[in-house]
């Protein structure tokens, strides 16, 4: 390990630049530098040597935090990011120096370090070229990550622009290449291939705060959904797919229910065509999930049932490879052009304000109206809704209790949205919960019936696959007519629970 020497550091603090980064071909790169209907000048490459710090244990990464020096032509710099925030230091030695840093970075990473040991974990070695095009800065980068007998090629583009143009630059960009959007820093896929922690999974971010008026909400909501399905795609490819797979089916599902809510009272073609592309992309990794929920089923309850019966090792392998297409699916979706460009055509919808422009002069008020009172309106509709289709829950046909089903989701997620907007708090919190436990119910039931469907993709090709697969049939039958009682109690709980007076 190297020692960590001191250095004389000019130090700058600044906010992370908005930047969104891309993977591409070699070829599309080059030619994307090259392309003369772009009338951008074409610099010189400047060759880039990276290489990135932690303790022997990544505590720094652990924490999100990346801590970089770089070499570029003759100079040297650092660079500290926690993922909001980047600090800059120009430096006159080889190694990072962590006692230069401000106080209030210092009182950070203190407890995080615990005194450990600084070393070189992995790098980056590659070629940079940087140009303008209408405000943004873009930097062409081609070479390989770093970390020990590994060396991984990368081609790609940083596109670093003000927050307002920036998705519509690389709308532009992608009329031209072939963009797949990279939703992580070099730094930290160097650092997880010397052995640093995978992503978490992200869950859905909390709901407004303070006194937002409608407008604000919109773009506040729209993006935390999109944010949650960019955070979990490298979670997807880094191993973690089952929870990578729900919670971007998640983001989308409260994607899909927020753009509903607000093209109800903001009638935009663009929140449509929107919507129709998040029920897509959902759908899309519906299957992974589906058989991921089966085989759960299949493991916990008729197997676990009947252990002497050797028939389920068969219906397993069958349930494995049907897994396997699903996720291959989803693998599909996820490196498809399109689905970056719906990111990026949902950011800029956002970025510009897109529901404005398309609004009646009549409608415009009602943007400056508090959110809360909008998140109210919807949510004692919705409510009411719920509550009238829901009667007699337990006798319900199951079409009719999944309808029920779909509108409680609508519900909970506005609760979700709006529901810290509102006092008491423990209030909220016991309506979420009513909401929660019954939606809990009413999704048993459903994927009984899928599990139904699902079983019947299934063959038995000996004797004792044909009984276990019958096991599985009338297993699933029976639990598709739910538990009353249980049905019965959670739909009262929802009743009594309320949100307002």
């Amino acid at each position: 390990m190297d020692a960590v020497a001191p250095c004389q550091a000019e130090i700058s603090v600044e906010p992370a630049l908005s930047m969104l980064r891309f993977s591409l071909s070699e070829a599309d790169l080059s030619g994307l530098d090259a392309n003369a209907a772009l009338a951008l000048p074409r610099p010189r490459a400047l060759r880039i040597q990276d290489r990135f710090f932690d303790t022997a244990d990544f505590a720094l990464a652990r924490h999100g935090i990346t801590l970089r020096v770089r070499k570029a032509g003759r100079t040297k710099n650092m660079t500290l990011c926690n993922g909001t925030e980047q600090l800059n230091a120009t430096l006159t030695g080889p190694q990072p120096d962590l006692t230069t840093l401000p106080p209030d970075w210092q009182a950070t990473l203190a407890p995080l370090l615990d005194s450990a040991a600084l070393e070189e974990k992995a790098g980056a070695s590659f070629k940079q070229a940087k140009r303008r095009l209408d405000g943004a800065e873009l930097s062409f980068e081609t070479g390989h990550l770093l970390t020990g007998a590994q060396k991984i090629p990368f081609s790609e583009l940083e596109l670093a622009a003000p927050a307002a143009i920036l998705p519509d630059t690389a709308l532009r960009l992608a009329t031209h290449c072939t963009l797949l959007a990279q939703t992580e820093t070099l730094g930290q896929r160097a650092l997880r291939l010397a052995g640093a922690p995978a992503p978490a999974v992200q869950k859905a971010a909390p709901g407004l705060n303070g006194t937002p008026c409608l407008d604000e909400a919109v773009d506040h909501i729209i993006r935390a959904c999109l944010t949650q399905f960019r955070a979990n795609i490298p979670v997807f490819f880094e191993g973690n797919e089952i929870g990578a797979v729900h919670q971007m089916r998640v983001s989308m599902r409260r994607l899909r229910s927020a753009l509903g809510l607000f093209n109800r009272a903001l009638p935009t073609p663009d929140f449509i065509s929107l919507r129709d592309e998040a029920k897509r992309i959902a759908n899309a990794m519906g299957d992974a999930r589906n058989w991921d929920v089966f085989i759960t089923m299949l493991q916990n309850g008729p197997a676990a049932a009947f252990p002497d019966e050797v028939g389920f090792a068969a219906l397993e392998a069958q349930c494995a490879s049907h897994r396997q297409a699903g996720y291959q699916q989803v693998h599909a979706l996820l490196e498809d052009p399109a689905t970056t460009r719906f990111l990026l055509t949902a950011e800029a919808f956002v970025a510009r304000r897109g529901w404005r422009g398309g609004l009646p002069t009549e409608l415009l008020p009602r943007l400056a109206e508090p959110a809360k009172s909008f998140g109210a309106e919807c949510l004692e509709r919705l409510q009411r809704k719920v509550r009238k289709h829901g009667k007699h829950l337990a006798r319900l046909p199951a079409h009719d209790r999944h309808l029920v089903r779909i509108e409680l989701k609508k519900l909970r997620y506005t609760a979700e949205f709006f529901g810290s907007l509102f006092e008491p708090r423990g209030r909220v919190r016991g309506f979420n919960r009513a909401a929660a436990a019954l939606q809990e119910e009413l999704g048993k039931l459903n994927d009984m019936a899928t599990a139904e469907r699902l079983a019947a993709k299934l063959h038995g090709g000996s004797v004792e696959a044909q009984r276990a697969l019958g096991i599985v049939l009338g297993w699933t039958a029976h639990a598709a007519l739910g538990e009353p009682h249980a049905l019965t109690a959670t739909w009262k709980a929802f009743q009594d629970a309320k949100l307002f007076n």
